[in-house]
């Protein structure tokens, strides 16, 4: 797909916690903030997911998204999938690595953020659809 064609993924987003679909491994979230700076084909993102008053999970990434299928990094790569950005972690060491995937989507005309979560690994495996609203500007 061009590169004039992508959907801009760039803003903050707050977690709809209604319209999502979370495994038990993550469905102790209670809110979660995403930001998105997507300058193509490098794209940052920093998230910060709630879980109770005192105990929250933060992280910022970013990585430049190729065209295809390359080959990932040590730590992890981007690349698009028609209109879906995956991004791909790898956390720890064999026998105990970890891979997370993460597409992301535009949906309902920009308004909202799709996030599809795939984890395996390191007895943590689980699947999620994470849905996050445009905030407010």
């Amino acid at each position: 797909m061009p590169v004039s064609h992508r959907p801009d993924l760039s803003g903050d987003w707050v977690l709809n916690r209604e319209a999502c679909t979370l495994s038990p491994g993550a469905s102790a979230v209670r809110s979660a903030t995403l930001r998105i700076e997507h300058h193509d084909p490098v794209i940052r993102c920093s998230a910060r997911f709630v879980f109770d008053d005192t105990n929250a999970f933060e992280f910022t990434t970013e990585r430049t998204a190729s065209e295809a299928d390359a080959t990932p990094a040590a730590d992890g790569s981007a690349r698009w999938d028609g209109d879906g950005l995956v991004f791909t972690d790898f956390m720890g060491e064999a026998p105990d690595l970890v891979t997370m995937t993460w597409r992301y989507e535009a949906a309902s005309d920009g308004r909202r953020l799709r996030a599809v979560e795939r984890m395996r690994g390191g007895g943590r495996d689980q699947d999620n659809v994470w849905a996050f609203d445009r905030a407010p500007v």
